[in-house]
């Protein structure tokens, strides 16, 4: 993984990192499965909370630049998965899944959910235990690289 390992034993970083690389091939062939692009279904997830945003709004909360939303959305509108509407009194338009978008991203989140059931499954009475190590490894290295928990799947209110 290093570039410069010729022989020998691998570090736990570089078997972790060989893991996530054959996890990350295996998550892409799910996705290439799905009904929608991974753009698509950030952007519905993001409105799983029930609520409206501006584009400005659902930049922030994805974390991207506000470009690289517009033309997701824009993309994501031409094929019927969101729509824009304007409130009464209100400068800015609000964006929000369409019944068929929102269809689709159920259908497609329960697709990989199965899949994760499946190999849950699998592991018997060690579930608990990779969940337990997996969330702590994933705030571990969440707190090395500086994110803060802001990119968290948004609160039911």
């Amino acid at each position: 993984m290093t570039g410069h390992r010729t022989s020998g034993p691998l570090s736990s970083a570089e078997q972790l990192a060989r893991l996530f690389v054959h996890l990350d091939r295996h998550r892409r062939v799910a996705e290439s499965r799905a009904s929608m692009g991974l753009a698509e279904r950030r952007l519905i997830w993001l409105f799983t909370d029930g609520r409206a945003r501006t584009l400005r709004e659902v930049a922030h909360d994805l974390g991207l630049e506000q470009s690289t939303v517009n033309r997701q959305v824009n993309g994501a509108i031409a094929a019927g998965l969101l729509h824009r509407f304007r409130q009464p009194g209100q400068a800015a338009q609000l964006i929000e899944p369409t019944p068929e978008g929102r269809s689709r991203f159920d259908g497609d989140v329960n697709a990989q959910l199965v899949l994760f059931e499946q190999a849950l499954a699998e592991l018997g009475d060690d579930q608990a235990e990779l969940l337990r190590l997996l969330g702590r490894f994933v705030e571990l290295y969440g707190d090395a690289v500086g994110e803060s928990a802001t990119l968290a799947r948004p609160t039911q209110e």
